[in-house]
């Protein structure tokens, strides 16, 4: 097997992967926030509910309190699993896409340079960079973006259920 043939086999296989990798990352992702929304409004239905069922807040203050707190805890801790899944995935997004660069660039020069995809072909979601290497940045791949949603996801509920309970104390 030729050296050119080898190279662009691993190519190939590497970008298959890291496209599996891309929609394993958002399976993930999506499952975490779907999960932390339902388990998150179950709750609080049902402690609302409960309250209702009581006729008031008296004998629920310190059930609401703890509600709080574990609430803030947990989205705390999905919100910062969550960051770090969608920093991988974009990694690998930021991978790939550099990959295509190459490729497209390659195929316009038809001269093949293996020391350019040395760092793309590599395990991109995991991998640290180090220096001015241009796979740390990820300004230009959405990520920044997708923080908007998972800070949505995570901070607005509770936001919000910390206004219900002021509300609620009058």
């Amino acid at each position: 097997m030729d050296k050119e043939s080898m190279l662009e086999k691993t190519i190939m296989f590497e970008m298959g992967g890291k496209n599996q990798a891309i929609h394993e990352y958002d399976k993930m992702i999506w499952n975490l926030r779907i999960g932390f929304l339902t388990i998150f409004f179950a709750v609080w239905g049902l402690l609302i509910k409960s309250i209702i069922d009581n006729k008031g807040l008296s004998c629920l203050n310190k059930t609401l309190l703890l509600m709080s707190i574990i609430a803030f805890i947990v989205a705390i801790g999905a919100l910062a699993f969550d960051i770090n899944y969608t920093r991988r995935k974009y990694k690998v997004i930021k991978a790939i896409n550099v990959l295509y660069r190459f490729i497209i660039n390659e195929n316009k020069d038809s001269s093949t340079n293996e020391s350019v995809y040395s760092k793309v072909i590599l395990i991109s979601g995991t991998t640290l960079n180090s220096g001015n290497d241009d796979m740390n940045d990820l300004k230009d791949t959405g990520f920044y973006r997708e923080l908007y949603v998972s800070f949505t996801i995570y901070i607005v509920p509770l936001i919000l259920s910390l206004l219900g309970f002021y509300l609620l104390s009058f």
